[in-house]
């Protein structure tokens, strides 16, 4: 099986193919759009493009900004403002790691089992969101 074993295994353009379960709001929402990871002095900068489909109302266009940094067999990912937010662990199938953000919290699953096929699911809970969130990404 092959793994991603470093940061530049991750650099170009992926599609990216989102639902979200949302059990507050009784809904399922898609998304659909591409990633591009492209060199940044200190590592790659992840800039995100969808479309958001929620039921009943007219589609949304979003973007992110994450910016990823090599940390040795780990990619800390951050946000766009230099704030940590969480961290992957390379060379393995699975990755997992956790968020806090009062009063949320944020649980990632990263799974490259069918690496260059990659997704990563994330749990929500708090008092305000209870959402289960699947990215999968394909490269361009």
């Amino acid at each position: 099986m092959t793994l991603p074993s470093s940061l530049s295994d991750f650099e170009g353009n992926w599609s990216l193919s989102r639902t979200i379960h949302d059990a507050r709001a009784g809904h399922v929402a898609q998304a659909e759009g591409h990633a591009v990871l492209h060199p940044s002095d200190d590592g790659l900068i992840y800039d995100e493009e969808v479309s958001l489909h929620i039921p009943g109302q007219a589609e949304m266009k979003g973007t992110r900004r994450y910016l990823w940094r090599d940390a040795d067999d780990w990619i800390a990912i951050h946000f766009d403002d230099e704030r940590y937010f969480h961290a992957l662990k390379l060379g393995q199938s699975q990755s997992r790691d956790h968020h806090d953000c009062p009063p949320d919290s944020y649980d990632a699953v990263y799974d490259f089992s069918g690496w260059p096929i990659w997704s990563v699911s994330w749990t929500v809970k708090g008092p305000r969101k209870a959402y289960e969130m699947k990215t999968e990404y394909r490269h361009r």
